[in-house]
């Protein structure tokens, strides 16, 4: 089974996060690999506060989440950051993209799993999963039955998430391989 997990990473958070999947995936015999959707603003925040430029460079060093990215999944995984209750706008860019997939329906049946995180609180991070999930819905994948991760942000995550991350990771990739 291969996993894709395609994140928007601002401060570096959710890269963590994905970090924490792929590991956790991958030593559950899941082919897991991570792309960033395109900012082209992002070297604007790294210049601006410290917390973005510390991951930087190994957000992007990803490779680019594309439409040809979605369809070699068997699961896919968005990971995004709230902006008022939605999913950034470069999430939402890169979700755009992916008509072409919707009218010729090549991403219906594979699996599918949300991640966010927000400033503000877990309501509002929700609801940016939510919206993941609509996608989701309208583009005939099938959601993993677990509830969505989402990271309350405050200060900066420290280098590793916490345990709870990698057995949340665990728990998911079971209910993925058992889809």
């Amino acid at each position: 089974m291969r996993a894709n997990i395609i994140i928007h990473s601002v401060s570096g958070n959710l890269y963590l996060i994905a970090n924490a999947f792929r590991e956790q995936f991958t030593a559950m015999g899941i082919d897991a690999r991570i792309y960033a959707v395109s900012d082209s603003d992002l070297h604007i925040e790294a210049n601006e506060r410290t917390e973005v430029n510390e991951y930087y460079e190994d957000i992007i060093a990803l490779p680019e989440a594309t439409n040809a990215k979605l369809e070699k999944a068997d699961a896919i995984i968005l990971a995004t950051p709230s902006r008022f209750g939605m999913p950034t706008a470069e999430m939402k860019a890169f979700l755009d993209k992916t008509w072409p997939l919707y009218r010729s329906e090549a991403l219906k049946g594979r699996k599918f799993y949300a991640i966010a995180s927000s400033p503000v609180s877990i309501e509002d991070g929700e609801k940016a999963a939510m919206c993941l999930y609509s996608w989701s819905n309208m583009m005939g994948l099938v959601n993993a039955p677990y509830t969505p991760y989402v990271h309350k942000e405050g200060e900066l995550m420290p280098n590793r998430p916490s345990e709870d991350i990698d057995s949340i990771a665990r728990e998911l990739g079971l209910i993925l391989l058992a889809l």
